[in-house]
């Protein structure tokens, strides 16, 4: 473990000499993201050298580093600011009708739960499922919510204050048989997770780009597959997507004919040469890296911390099944204030974490030590 850290840590910043376990909120740069975006960034102070290719280009190169990070073709691939791009296309995209129903967990992610609310002015009621027990709604509880009504099952693939990793396969399996659009936010585990599509027969999944994928804020993209592709409505009318309005030199014929494949639903003005270029060179990191390389080496850490965390007063309060973990772990005090007090105790000691849901929420990435955890316990402990 000690040299594929020390392989990857060097393309890092020093973090201002803090631990940084919070990739969950936020990735780093590589080195080599920095570059590019300094790269990117003269195009603006130079756009006497902007190629008038780079329009279609950078958009294709996303897709395509995109499509190996989770195994598709390029063409299911659209590019947008965040999940909440893809997570509000799906809600105002599917072909829903007054009296359908979405089925959420209680305690998601905002932004999964709020496009499909947005809905219920149009009659699609949204209903929250309450866990069987404790604090996780797992796959059984979702698929066991199904009513009659229910078109859609919104998710989380990684619950973002826990990290519990949800069962796709169950759920992808129920919504097949019974005709239920899945609709997945996988913010907190593509990049991290060995994940390929094709797995889950998931109809969209969306991902920002600014947490495991070490992108810039305001990045993203989002997979529709074939299945629903046709079915989907475009919610926007993005000139650049428009097959005649793109070829600026020939009169514009005003037939509204989209261009073929997900790029339909790209967000306006895709090919931003800061974030773009910084998506790009990151996905192309990642990808080289390799996610499951990445899943195992935070995995072994979290293990480290979990048989170290009895020295402190935290538990763990995420689930310690192997099938459910990700490269997130949440712990907690006796009591609130106890979490909360060692929780700005680590800050003050200089290890970067999260409190989320009350939780002390942990994610390390490549980049982490042993060394890390160690402070981190020692923190933890006072």
């Amino acid at each position: 473990m000690a040299d594929e850290a020390t392989r990857w840590r060097a393309q890092f910043s020093d973090f201002g000499g803090r631990s940084y376990l919070d990739c969950a909120a936020q990735g780093p740069f590589p080195q080599e993201t920095a570059e590019e975006v300094r790269r990117a960034l003269r195009l603006k102070e130079h756009p006497e050298e902007i190629p008038d290719t780079l329009f279609e280009e950078l958009p294709a190169r996303a897709r395509a580093a995109v499509a190996r990070l989770i195994g598709c073709n390029p063409a299911s691939i659209a590019l947008g600011p965040g999940a909440s791009h893809g997570l509000n296309l799906a809600a105002r995209g599917l072909p829903l009708r007054r009296g359908d129903e979405a089925l959420v967990s209680q305690g998601e992610f905002p932004a999964v739960l709020y496009p499909w609310l947005n809905l219920e002015a149009d009659g699609v009621a949204t209903r929250l499922v309450a866990p069987a027990s404790g604090r996780i709604v797992d796959a059984a509880t979702l698929v066991g919510a199904i009513g009659p009504r229910t078109r859609v099952i919104a998710v989380s693939l990684v619950a973002f204050s826990t990290g519990y990793r949800v069962d796709l396969q169950a759920i992808a399996a129920a919504c097949r048989e019974r005709e239920i659009f899945l609709v997945v936010d996988g913010a907190q585990g593509i990049g991290a997770l060995d994940f390929r599509v094709a797995d889950d027969p998931i109809d969209v999944l969306a991902v920002s780009g600014y947490k495991w994928l070490l992108g810039p804020y305001g990045s993203g993209f989002t997979y529709v597959s074939p299945r629903v592709l046709e079915r989907l409505r475009v919610p926007d009318a993005n000139w650049l997507v428009i097959e005649s309005a793109r070829h600026l030199n020939r009169r514009s014929d005003p037939a509204l004919k989209f261009s073929e494949g997900a790029r339909r639903f790209d967000a306006p003005e895709t090919a931003s040469f800061l974030n773009l270029s910084a998506l790009i060179a990151s996905v192309e990191f990642v990808n080289r890296v390799r996610p499951p390389t990445i899943e195992s080496h935070a995995r072994r850490l979290l293990d480290r911390l979990l048989q170290g965390i009895e020295t402190t007063r935290l538990r763990a309060a995420s689930d310690l099944e192997p099938a459910r973990r990700s490269t997130i772990l949440s712990f907690e005090g006796p009591t609130l204030d106890d979490t909360r007090t060692i929780f700005r105790r680590l800050r003050e000691k200089g290890v970067v974490v999260a409190l989320r849901d009350n939780l002390i929420r942990v994610s390390p990435n490549i980049y982490n030590t042993p060394d890390d955890v160690a402070r981190f316990l020692a923190a933890a402990a006072g």
